[in-house]
This record gives C-alpha cells, structure tokens and sequence, in this order.
C-alpha cells in the first residue's frame, strides 16, 4: 500500500465507477447556466460527450443519480467560462450521496474532502489492515468475535466517511461487517490501499500515521492490539505479542515491520519480527508463515500498559494479570533504559532544575557514568540534545555541567 495522502476528494474516485446525487435545484442550475454557453441540449450533449438523454436526466432529476464523469464534464465546462461556484472543490461537500456504478449501496450526505488524519481515522485503517481488510472485488469487510469493537468502527466510518449502510452477521462466535463498494473507492482509489487477500498484497502502514502526533499512532497502535494482540503469561516466559501472516517465509509482513516503529516511538523496545514461527495451508493450497513481534521484559510490559494498551476491556484486564504475576520489581534492561532517562528529566523540568547527568542520577538513584554513557547514545540516536556543553569554571574550580534537551 502505497497512500498518497491522508485527504480524500470527489475526483479522486474512478469516474465512470462512480454515481453521485446533488441537491435538485443545484442540477437544474447546473444545466440552465451551460445553456447560457452552449445553446441547445443536442450542441451540450455533443459538447459534453454524453448523449442527449442525460442532459434532460440531470435537469429533470429523473434517477436518483447519475455517473461522476457527467458531473466532472458539466463542472469543468462551467469552470472554464467562470462559473467557479459549480467546481467539483465547492459541490463535492454537497453531496445528498455517493454510490458505486448500478446497484451499489450509497453513502448519504460524504464528508468530502474525507480527511484519515485524527484518531479515528487511524483506527480505520488499522482495523482494514488487521483484522478486516477488503476483498478482491472491492468490498471492504471486518471480522471480530467482540462485538462491541464491530460497532465502534462501523460508527468511526459514519463519523470520518458519511451515513453508511453496512450488513452485520455472526458465524457462530464471529462478527463479521461488510460495507458497500463505494467505501472500498475511497480506500483504494482515495488512500491508494490494496484490494485481495492481505497475505499476497502484503500491504504497509501509511506514512502520515508514521508521521502523526501521539494521539494518531495511538489510536493506530490500539485498534492493532484490540484485533491481533495477545498476551503470553505461560512457563516460556512473558510477553504482549502480536502475530501476523504472509505468503513469504523470508520476508516479515511490512505491516508488522512498520507496527514496530510505531512502538518503538513510544520508547518501547520490540523484539523481533521473529519467523517463521508457524504455517498455515488455506483451503485452495495457499501456504502462508506466521511471524510475530514481542514486548517481552517486565519493565517494558508496564511501559507498554501505561502508554498504548489495550481499549479492549477483556485485555486490559488480561494485561493486568500478567503484571501482577511478576514476583521482584522491574530491573533495568542493560544497564538505565532510554525511557528512564526521559522520565527523569520530564521530572526535572517540573521542579524547574537542569537537565544534568548529576540530577538525572540522583532521580533514578543510578551512577552519573552510567547516565553519562546512556545520554551520550541518546545523543548519537538524535533522542536528546545537548544546550549546553561541559565548560570549565576556571581557577581550577571545576567544571560547569553539560546540559540535555529532550529531540
């Protein structure tokens, strides 16, 4: 998957795949100022391209719609002889609804420009990437056996996409939603993800989720977790896992690689992608290889449970069980973990004090040559920054400390 941007247009979706529907008295105005240019519904229609019948079909609004390339051909007839309030940039927010060609099912009242960039923007196009996913025909769809996280993103879509008829069924103890073609438009012709089976497509994480704010990748992160994360609280040791397939047994699935970068942004270190760690023979002879990713240390485990966690009520639980599990407190993992650094110096800056390797140590009672050494890599890795230098009092009194900011 390769997305384009994180906005959404009318003209961005396949024209002649496409219906749409405006307001009666905007159509009819639409056609009464082209024929103050092109007199004459037979020279329109051939101005147009579009037989004859059409042009009295939007005036009259005798079909509840009709295809996108019409409308983009009217609007740019009447763009170019400066009739910009009729600009598919001013008409796309007037939708009364948009549809696929033929009998597709509509979406009322678009929010177009369909902006994916807040938080639950992200947590559809990671519930597309997990756990749902969208069919070779083009039918975006999402299964899961909690029902409540179902509801939660078919309201998602109503809030980012539009009023969207959507058909719910459950197979024994799985849900499964299926939304209507016009969707799938805006995911694959909008956002430019990938239609078929998620094991051969091997589809990416968008770089404006990468890139977002904390609450984005957030959001991205639980909705990941809610669908396919799990928790290990066995003899083999404990972890927050996640797993994911594809059809290589060399290659990590880039989702599961990109997924660990998100993590990682939190100051959360990520083992793996581990794999194979399973095969999977689908029905039509397809193999497929598990490969995972683990948050395994106790310490990090806290870090993950108190900055992303799970929304999922069961989970959170779970994860909280697994914590409490533990017998001894935390310990460092080699030596003063990045994160500890941070959190002393986030305590520092309260109190107002400077951010020195010896008020850093003192917070998290370890050596200053231990934190010198972590904050040097800090540096080197661009988390930190030095404001100050280590410079000399003079008379032989001493030095003045280095100072550190956080990147």
């Amino acid at each position: 998957m390769s997305l384009k941007d994180d906005i959404v247009h009318l003209w961005d979706l396949p024209e002649n795949e496409v219906c749409v529907k405006l307001p009666d008295e905007i159509q009819q105005e639409m056609i009464t100022k082209a024929l103050e240019i092109i007199k004459g519904r037979y020279n329109l229609a051939k101005t147009l391209n579009v037989r004859p019948i059409n042009i009295y079909d939007f005036e009259k609004c005798r079909f509840n719609s009709i295809t996108l390339s019409f409308v983009k051909r009217l609007s740019n007839l009447l763009v170019a002889n400066n009739f910009d309030e009729f600009s598919l940039v001013n008409i796309e927010s007037k939708l009364e609804f948009i549809k696929a060609k033929f009998t597709g099912v509509p979406i009322f009242h678009p929010k177009f420009p369909i902006s994916f960039n807040s938080e639950e923007g992200a947590r559809i196009i990671s519930a597309f990437l997990f756990d749902g996913g969208i069919s070779s025909r083009g039918y975006p769809f999402y299964t899961n056996n909690e029902e409540v996280l179902v509801d939660i993103l078919v309201g998602y879509i109503g809030t980012i996409v539009g009023q969207i008829i959507c058909r719910k069924s459950k197979d024994e103890n799985t849900y499964e939603v299926e939304f209507p073609r016009i969707l799938g438009h805006i995911l694959i012709c909008g956002l430019g993800m990938q239609a078929g089976k998620k094991v051969l497509t091997d589809p990416t994480i968008p770089e404006f989720i990468l890139k977002g704010d904390t609450e984005i990748k957030l959001s991205f992160l639980q909705q990941a977790f809610d669908d396919e994360g799990s928790l290990n609280n066995g003899k083999s040791g404990k972890c927050v896992e996640l797993n994911q397939y594809t059809s290589s047994n060399v290659k990590a699935p880039k989702r599961l690689v990109r997924l660990k970068e998100l993590i990682e942004s939190f100051y959360i270190p990520v083992n793996g992608p581990y794999g194979p760690t399973k095969e999977h023979i689908a029905k039509d002879g397809t193999k497929t290889y598990g490969w995972s990713i683990q948050i395994s240390n106790q310490s990090d485990i806290r870090t993950f449970a108190e900055n992303i966690n799970f929304t999922l009520e069961r989970k959170r639980k779970k994860l909280q069980e697994l914590l409490a599990s533990y017998k001894l407190p935390p310990r460092f993992k080699n030596g003063i973990k990045y994160q500890e650094i941070l959190k002393a110096i986030k305590n520092l800056k309260k109190e107002n004090r400077p951010f020195t390797t010896k008020n850093i140590s003192q917070i998290i009672n370890k050596s200053q040559h231990y934190v010198a050494e972590l904050t040097n890599d800090m540096v080197r890795q661009n988390l930190l920054k030095v404001t100050k230098e280590r410079l000399p009092i003079g008379s032989g009194k001493g030095f003045y400390p280095k100072e550190f900011e956080i990147m």
